[in-house]
């Protein structure tokens, strides 16, 4: 499964939502491998503070 489409703000939101929404673990870690791949890992934090 590929995020390539979404913006990193966007990306962020989907796994804040998907969180709130308590989804798969499997598709967090997706979600999260992406984020850690764009190394944007400070503003999903920043985001969650």
């Amino acid at each position: 499964m590929g995020f390539n489409t979404l913006s990193n703000e966007e990306l962020i939101g989907v796994y804040l939502l998907a969180t709130r929404k308590q989804l798969e673990n499997s598709f967090l870690e997706l979600l999260l491998d992406e984020i850690k791949q764009r190394n944007i890992e400070a503003t999903l934090f920043e985001t969650i503070n």
